[in-house]
């Protein structure tokens, strides 16, 4: 009988899965099931398309089904969800959207990648036509077709997070007159103060109104016969007007179809996996969003639903669903983004995360320029790092300033990675040019500044 493997979800996780399982064992049967209407896209681009920036939308596909069979043979089947994953008898049940038809499928192997859903807001009138979260390939379809048919003047964002940050840049750069809502005092829970700050200004800097520390109480919305929109935001901070809402409040792990089949959480209310991503159920393995990761520097498991984390996490499950040994060790967090003219990056623990995890923790801040200073467009680069002052181990790093802020921090995501400490760091032979960097790379002049600092009281002398 020949193998059959079955993929579920389309996104990252899941066609990395199915195209690594056909290449470890070409005679298997690879099917991938998808709800949506694509898979292998670049969700991560559509702020972008929505901004005009990338003009096609067939850019966005890497696959199509079409080319998903011919060039990695393997089946997909979109606008198809499985409902159900049946372990006892290895089957999956199956409805396809377009017939509304149910079928079961057998498999010997099982991974599921059904990634993460969007948070809501929870109030009336956020199933309005002009209500948006930006989760799949088909919420940024509707996002853009709204704006180009509508021409919306105002819009309101509520979260300022990720998503949040690229959708403000997105709607300003269309001459949208945007606000954000953000539950707390700053934006980007998890960064330090001072990048969380920046980011503030950075917003304030180019037209968008920052409103902290607010609640949504209600929706307003207006209904005429065939079209239904809000026009108000009501909070407890007043009341705002909006032509276009976007709701960027965070995602979830996407757990139904495991939970329903009995399939083992972690601590995070994520599906829990070992290195080989192997569920505690046989022949099911999982990968992606819905599941957890252990974090590389405090060896605890932790919810981090990145395209790069799922995409590596399912060549492994695809590996050993088809008979493989492959292992994903996890990860350390390595998160950038664009905010405007200002670049940030994320690697690693935050101060507030080390000190939970019972680190003795040190901060230090270190202000130096992307290029040589005397050089055109050189502009300021901040490096925030987070040390041990036992072991002396970077833990975790912001970045916040002009160019080459991601490039930095990937270089400081290795340090972290392989547990330098920062007189590793401070030795580091690393490029000079002065159209690229000083003499002195901000990197190494932190971790000489961060020498100096473990020498202070509390610390250990060099």
């Amino acid at each position: 009988m020949r193998r059959r493997i079955i993929v579920i979800g389309g996104l990252a996780a899941g066609p990395s899965a199915a195209s690594k399982a056909k290449r470890v064992n070409p005679s298997a049967e690879v099917l991938l099931f998808e709800q949506g209407e694509q898979i292998s896209y670049g969700i991560c681009e559509m702020p972008y398309y929505i901004a005009g920036l990338i003009k096609e939308r067939r850019k966005l596909i890497v696959f199509t089904p079409e080319e998903f069979k011919e060039k990695r043979g393997v089946i997909a089947k979109v606008h198809h969800r499985v409902e159900q994953v049946i372990p006892g008898k290895r089957k999956v049940v199956v409805r396809d959207l377009a017939k509304d038809d149910v079928v079961e499928y057998d498999y010997e192997k099982a991974i599921i990648a059904t990634g993460s859903k969007p948070r809501r807001i929870n109030l009336h009138g956020e199933d309005s036509q002009n209500v948006f979260v930006l989760k799949s390939y088909d919420d940024g379809m509707r996002i853009r077709e709204w704006i180009e048919k509508e021409s919306p003047r105002k819009a309101v964002i509520v979260g300022g997070g990720y998503i949040g940050m690229e959708m403000a840049e997105a709607l300003t750069t269309l001459d949208i007159e945007t606000t954000m809502l953000h539950r707390s005092e700053l934006p980007m829970v998890g960064l330090e103060l001072e990048t969380r700050k920046s980011v503030v200004e950075q917003l304030r800097n180019h037209g968008v109104y920052f409103v902290p520390a607010v609640s949504v109480k209600s929706l307003a919305r207006e209904s005429r016969p065939g079209k239904s929109t809000v026009t108000r935001v009501i909070t407890n901070k007043g009341t705002y007007d909006c032509d276009l809402l976007i709701l960027s409040l965070g995602v979830e792990p996407n757990v139904d179809v495991a939970r329903g089949a009995g399939i083992a959480l972690g601590v995070t209310g994520a599906i829990r996996v070992d290195e080989m991503q192997r569920t505690r159920t046989d022949n099911v393995y999982a990968a992606g969003d819905c599941c957890e990761v252990k974090n590389l520097v405090n060896d605890k498991p932790m919810y981090l639903p990145l395209a790069t984390v799922a995409s590596k996490a399912g060549w492994v499950a695809g590996e050993n669903a088809a008979g493989g040994r492959a292992v994903f060790k996890g990860a350390i967090r390595a998160i950038a983004v664009k905010v405007f003219e200002l670049e940030v990056g994320h690697v690693g623990l935050s101060a507030e995360e080390a000190e939970v995890s019972g680190f003795d923790v040190m901060t230090e801040i270190v202000v130096g320029d992307s290029r040589v200073s005397i050089m055109p467009g050189s502009r300021t680069v901040t490096v925030i790092y987070v040390l041990d002052r036992k072991s002396r181990r970077l833990l975790g790093a912001n970045l916040f300033g002009g160019e080459g802020v991601a490039l930095r921090a990937n270089i400081l995501a290795v340090a972290i990675q392989h547990h330098l400490t920062v007189d590793q760091i401070s030795q580091l032979d690393l490029a000079y040019a002065p159209p690229f960097s000083p003499l002195w790379d901000p990197i190494l002049v932190a971790a000489n500044v961060s020498r100096r600092g473990l020498m202070r009281p509390g610390g250990k002398s060099e």
